[in-house]
């Protein structure tokens, strides 16, 4: 199923329009919202993969053998600002850290339920203490991870 912006933009008014709304009517709401951020993320993201692809200049050496990619120095603080967000730049992709950072999470909750296996399975209670405490230290991680998504 294919979903157009155009659609996500009439059911944000819609919902936004029809007064009070059900918890499940605010989920799809919340969800649209995120949709369209990370609809506008990717557009943003690839028209700079475009402009970098466009503007590129290849060389061809034939007596070395080799290819390689140049980009134009005049584009190059652009690019930069975009892929090593430095201290001062904007993040232009917080919807997309968010989904990447809950899967961050996700991963190391699975490591804090293997941390809780062995932790039952061990026979001394210093590995059983140790397999625990690793798994507590990793659930606040990955606690860590989720609060840091939101920012």
């Amino acid at each position: 199923m294919t979903i157009t912006l155009q659609a996500v933009n009439e059911i944000i008014a819609s919902l936004e329009s029809a007064g009070e709304l059900s918890i499940r009517e605010q989920k799809f709401l919340k969800l649209a919202k995120a949709f369209k951020q990370l609809a506008a993320e990717n557009l943003t993201m690839n028209r700079l993969l475009t402009d970098i692809s466009d503007n590129h200049v290849e060389y061809f050496s034939e007596g070395e053998g080799y290819m390689f990619a140049g980009v134009p120095l005049d584009y190059v603080s652009e690019i930069n600002m975009y892929v090593s967000r430095d201290v001062n730049a904007e993040n232009p992709f917080p919807a997309t850290d968010r989904i990447v950072a809950g899967i961050k999470a996700d991963g190391v909750d699975e490591f804090v339920e293997k941390c809780r296996e062995k932790s039952k399975q061990a026979i001394s209670s210093d590995i059983r203490d140790n397999w625990w405490l690793a798994g507590e230290h990793a659930d606040d991680f990955a606690k860590q991870l989720r609060e840091g998504a939101d920012k």
